[in-house]
């Protein structure tokens, strides 16, 4: 090869890789806040949940969710976990809602029924929801958490 057709090619894939690093941008942290929590028929012993989920994609794209793992904390004791895929892409600067299921931690379960009996609680208790969200069509996976209090009421379907 020559050298002038060397340094063609490199300045070639200097402009590509120039051009491809001007293409990523930085993307902000989309939220997920937790809207409700059901309870739905389990098979076997353990209960299942529903999660009312609210997505908030602050960024000039899209995220197309190809899925999502979530866990969800009561009083610092992990008690639910579950999966989901495809699910719908999340417009840019815009929302999307939806629901998923999860299966409950039996042992974290039981640690918090333990700490229950031992303390007098007030109406509520204190959540801590984790979602690692794949936004396949970016290559990224994005973390997020929400945190609050959970109404009593809300569980027992009132």
């Amino acid at each position: 090869m020559t050298p002038s057709r060397r340094a063609f090619l490199a300045a070639a894939a200097a402009l590509i890789l120039a051009g491809c690093a001007a293409l990523q941008t930085t993307l902000e942290q989309p939220s997920v806040s937790l809207e409700s929590v059901r309870v739905i028929p389990g098979q076997g012993m353990a209960p299942r949940f529903a999660f009312g989920l609210r997505v908030v994609n602050p960024n000039p794209v899209s995220l197309p969710l190809k899925g999502m793992s979530y866990t969800m904390d009561l009083e610092g004791h992990r008690l639910l976990n579950g999966v989901a895929r495809d699910l719908e892409t999340v417009p840019a600067y815009g929302e999307s809602r939806f629901e998923v299921e999860a299966g409950v931690d039996l042992l974290g379960g039981l640690k918090l029924f333990n700490d229950l009996l031992r303390q007098t609680r007030g109406d509520t208790l204190d959540y801590t929801v984790r979602a690692r969200l794949d936004a396949g069509g970016l290559g990224r996976v994005l973390t997020v958490e929400d945190r609050g209090e959970l109404p009593l009421s809300d569980l027992r379907g009132r």
